[in-house]
């Protein structure tokens, strides 16, 4: 269908404009035949005639030039003085001299060793005249070896004057045929003009009315829908115009935009998914033998009876080392564990406006009591040195939300900025004395919301940003990777995104949650897959 009405309007729009062309044609045509009396037919003829013969002048020029230079490069006489290492400049300066009679178009002549220095030159005694004379540069070897002496031959030749004053003497006559055609044609003026407007209306009343453009938008839609049956979701159509086909367009891309934004978000799913049950594995096999390990080294430590001193130190250091690692371990093991039972989220409707005045009363009192990755939220966030600043909007903010898992979110971005700012600060740091500097927001973006952590420390590195998310990837010493993995998880199944990048406000860095309107199909897509049992059991008690 698309193309008859590419061909309906073209044939319409051609018809159109043949009749009054053909008629500009006979017109055309009549003028010419005209036109050519006043104008000399061997004009052409003698311009290019003119230049032809210039251009094979002045190869024959260049040619024999060349053949000179190489019958003084060929003189044994000056090959000889420039291989005699101790002659000097003068003997070889002097055999130069001698070829200024015999060729007269000679201006330089100079001959340079292997490493390009000059061993002697001559020249005609005075320079190129620009005005009257072309140069042409030519180098040959004096002998056949690789290092050999180089000569330098700089010819001038005189530019082809009386042929550039003939094409001269034509052009201008060919000029002042023209002008006389040029008076001839002036009658004609008008009524060109007038079919010339004619024609002009006529068609792009036509063209506006026919067509309008809908044929290429609805070509490129057909484009991009059969790019999308193909599997590509990277392509958008160029939003143009100000009729449906516009509005189609900006719907189209939209849709293909939550399409792709969804494809991530349950790719990324799928691989979070395959990391939990990792470190559920993981946190099941390294927890078994903590527990006899720690027992053995105890049973040992309390069963030795002897008086050596020196083996008491050093069951007394081998149980206190072993202690100290168990204890690290069965942290690690907990924090693998909590990883592992992170439930899906189910969505509610809520304003952020009032979450965020939730969190400004209950998250600034916290104390730093316990691991960086612990399970529990209060041993969560680090607030010790840190002055937390909630900026709590003044409009309504809806958002579709899990109140406890979007709070753990907020919680891991918050610690996890006091932490780089407290390791980047804390030597030499009064106990009281406050380090680290956070702001929580929140604002309308686009058609959606967006919460912004923003701090003063050293930043996210550049290299970094693209794997700060994944899971156990971590920049800190004592860091297990997982608390932006899990916070990154959290995102996704809000329907949203989050990303990282340099704070403008504060100069360190700056977190950017974005989370889509309640009534998005990410939403609904978020709500059913919350609205499914996960496959392996889950604990509302989050951290």
């Amino acid at each position: 269908m698309l193309r008859k009405t590419e061909h309906r309007l073209a044939i319409i729009i051609a018809v159109t404009v043949l009749l009054p062309l053909g008629v500009a044609i006979m017109f055309g045509n009549a003028m010419f035949r005209r036109a050519t009396i006043w104008v000399n037919p061997d004009v052409q003829q003698q311009l290019d005639r003119g230049v032809s013969l210039y251009r094979e002048y002045i190869k024959v020029v260049k040619d024999d030039m060349k053949h000179q230079a190489d019958a003084i490069a060929a003189d044994k006489a000056l090959r000889e003085a420039a291989k005699s290492p101790g002659a000097g400049e003068a003997p070889i300066a002097a055999r130069l001299a001698t070829y200024f009679a015999k060729y007269p178009e000679l201006v330089s002549l100079s001959v340079d060793d292997a490493n390009g220095h000059t061993l002697a030159s001559r020249d005609r005694g005075r320079p190129l005249d620009p005005e009257t004379e072309l140069g042409l540069e030519v180098r040959r070897p004096l002998g056949d070896e690789e290092d050999a002496p180089l000569l330098v031959a700089t010819f001038a030749f005189k530019q082809y004057e009386a042929e550039l004053q003939r094409a001269g003497e034509v052009r201008d006559g060919f000029a002042l045929a023209r002008e006389e055609s040029a008076k001839f044609t002036a009658w004609n003026t008008e009524a060109f003009a007038a079919l010339l407007v004619v024609s002009v209306i006529l068609t792009a009343f036509l063209g506006f009315i026919l067509a309008r453009g809908v044929t290429k938008r609805i070509n490129r839609l057909a484009v991009a829908f059969t790019r999308v049956a193909a599997g590509d979701l990277s392509v958008r159509v160029p939003v143009t115009g100000s009729d449906e086909l516009t509005e189609l367009a900006r719907n189209f891309n939209r849709m293909l935009g939550e399409m792709q934004q969804s494809r991530a978000r349950i790719e990324y799913l799928q691989r979070i998914g395959a990391w939990q049950e990792m470190a559920q594995r993981l946190a099941h096999e390294i927890k078994n033998p903590l527990t006899p390990i720690q027992l053995a080294v105890q049973e040992c430590h309390r069963k030795y009876g002897g008086d050596d001193p020196k083996f008491r130190s050093l069951l007394d250091t081998t149980l206190e080392i072993v202690e100290e690692e168990v204890g690290t371990l069965r942290r690690l093991v907990g924090n693998f564990s909590s990883f592992a039972r992170l439930p899906q989220a189910e969505l509610k409707d809520a304003d952020l406006r009032d979450f965020l005045r939730e969190c400004s009363e209950t998250l600034g009192h916290l104390e730093d009591t316990g691991s960086a990755d612990s399970s529990s939220e209060i041993d969560t966030v680090v607030v010790k040195n840190v002055s937390i600043e909630w900026e709590v909007p003044t409009e309504s903010l809806p958002a579709a939300i899990d109140r406890q898992m979007l709070r753990r979110v907020l919680v891991n971005l918050v610690r996890n900025a006091a932490q780089a700012i407290r390791d980047a600060r804390a030597k030499g740091a009064a106990p009281d004395a406050v380090i680290c500097h956070v702001v929580v927001s929140a604002r309308r973006q686009d058609d959606g919301t967006a919460i912004v952590v923003d701090d003063d420390g050293p930043g996210v590195p550049e290299d970094a940003r693209d794997r700060i998310f994944d899971p156990y990837f971590t920049t800190k010493v004592d860091g297990t990777g997982l608390g932006l993995a899990i916070v990154k998880k959290i995102v996704v199944e809000h329907g949203g995104t989050i990303e990282v990048d340099a704070s403008a406000r504060l100069s360190g860095a700056r977190f950017v949650v974005r989370l889509p309107p309640p009534t998005s199909a990410a939403i609904a897509a978020a709500r059913a897959r919350g609205a499914v049992p996960p496959s392996r059991p889950s604990s509302r008690a989050l951290a």
